[in-house]
């Protein structure tokens, strides 16, 4: 699995996106419960504008992995994409109350909840 992995990630980042694709589709349909190949692909989706597919993917890897960052990260610029402040928010509460000092987290949470008015924060 970590082989089939790496080289999505390789081939990802050298710009080669629809073979990375098929190595991280590869890793999921074969049953692996692999966070990153669906985060990974979640992202492609995003890139693709397929935000509902993006969706589908960020959940499953967020129903592997709850706290998995990088899922949170990117779902939740997904999540401004769609307008969907509200539903982002608490994901970033709750990481951020795990990891206190991560300044990414938390200057991703201050930034989303200064878009929200105040009287319709949740």
């Amino acid at each position: 699995m970590d082989n089939k992995l790496s080289e999505g990630e390789t081939l990802f980042a050298d710009g080669k996106i629809d073979e990375a694709e098929a190595c991280f589709l590869s890793l999921v349909e074969s049953g692996y419960y692999c966070k990153e190949a669906y985060n990974n692909l979640g992202v492609i989706a995003f890139q693709n504008d397929d935000k509902e597919n993006a969706i589908d993917y960020f959940t499953k890897a967020l129903e592997i992995d709850p706290l998995y960052k990088d899922t949170i990260v990117n779902y939740t610029n997904l999540l401004r994409s769609l307008d969907q402040l509200p539903i982002a928010i608490p994901l970033l509460e709750k990481i951020a109350e795990l990891n206190p000092n991560d300044k990414e987290i938390a200057n991703l949470k201050s930034d989303l909840c200064s878009l929200i008015p105040a009287n319709t924060e949740q």
